[in-house]
């Protein structure tokens, strides 16, 4: 019989079928004492009845100290690797014995002999059988991916050499007790693995709703800007720029602490502004009235206020009220006069 149909009927035994009728899904135990039903009976003709199945998770040390001492002890393998162990007690081991050489079962209880390299060759088969059959058994249960890919190698001596070959970490302990149906007789069989860990993928919280007009608007007005202050604006002939020296007054004919007009770098006017002074500092207040300048006024001309050099001007910031109440902008203005033609004399 091939390992495929081998398959197909214990699937069918562990209850596949039953989910398709909408009955309870199949659980590990279960699965568990049908796959090892199958392999008693198939491989030596053995019938016993699985009583009861104990799992626990336990360090290295623990479920060596859980294995009772007399047990034949076989190590497990999986990529050539050994990674745990199989316990067969002496009932189990003279059970499938008598099965082998007598065809049934004694009435009489084994006796407590050690094993020997002929119970593990008898053995074999069976062991081999069933853990061929679980992982198709345990697929979709809490023990999926557990024994996949495991092979017998040879017997192990003592718990003390397991301790020194096998792996420290936590191991799963499968303990079945098993009714062989004769003189109430009962035996046992241990497998231990390491605990297979899946790894959980993080949990990915979804990103909050953002609107996504507010945060441009936000992020746009969050940039840096830089605004140049100009005061004022003539023209000068080049013979008095070339004349000009470090402490002379430049009169500044028409010029107001109003006269503030704010540029972007491409010349652009942003906003009018009042000079002032707030702490100590220079400042300018944003206004929200245009002051017209002298040269926007309409009709006759009129006579041109005293000039105003450019430092009494700053130097007398203070005696306006409203410029004394400006805001501090943090704006850098230097009060240049800005000659952008020369002429000449």
């Amino acid at each position: 019989m091939s390992d495929s149909t081998h398959s197909s009927i214990l699937r069918r035994m562990t209850g596949q079928n039953e989910q398709a009728k909408g009955h309870s899904p199949v659980t590990s135990s279960r699965a568990v004492r049908l796959a090892l039903t199958k392999a008693a009976n198939d491989t030596v003709g053995l019938e016993l009845t699985v009583g009861g199945v104990a799992d626990h998770i336990v360090p290295l040390d623990e479920m060596l100290a859980a294995l009772d001492d007399g047990l034949l002890l076989v190590g497990l393998t999986r990529d050539a690797q050994l990674v745990g162990l199989a316990a067969l007690d002496m009932e189990l081991r003279a059970a499938i014995v008598e099965m082998q050489t007598m065809g049934r079962l004694s009435t009489q209880k084994s006796d407590g002999r050690a094993p020997t390299g002929t119970d593990k060759i008898l053995c074999d088969p069976m062991l081999a059988a069933f853990l061929g059959a679980l992982p198709p058994a345990l697929a979709g249960t809490s023990f999926g991916g557990w024994v996949d890919d495991i092979k017998t190698q040879d017997q192990i001596d003592s718990k003390r050499w397991a301790g020194l070959n096998l792996r420290d970490c936590p191991y799963r302990l499968l303990r079945m007790t098993v009714d062989l149906g004769v003189a109430d007789r009962e035996a046992q069989i241990v497998i231990a693995l390491p605990v297979i860990t899946v790894a959980q993928e993080p949990e990915v919280t979804p990103p909050a709703c953002i609107n996504w007009s507010s945060a441009f608007q936000a992020s746009i007005a969050a940039a840096p800007a830089c605004l140049d202050a100009h005061l004022h604006r003539f023209k000068m002939a080049i013979g008095a720029a070339q004349s000009l020296a470090v402490g002379q007054v430049v009169p500044l004919p028409g010029c107001t602490v109003g006269s503030v007009r704010l540029r972007a770098p491409d010349g652009k006017i942003i906003a009018h502004a009042k000079l002032g002074q707030v702490g100590g500092m220079r400042a300018l207040r944003i206004e929200k009235q245009i002051t017209p300048e002298l040269s926007e006024l309409d009709g006759a001309p009129m006579a041109p206020p005293p000039a105003l050099g450019l430092d009494h001007m700053l130097g007398d910031a203070e005696s306006y009220p409203e410029a004394s109440e400006a805001t501090d902008l943090g704006i850098p203005m230097t009060a240049t006069a800005e000659l952008p033609a020369l002429e000449d004399n």
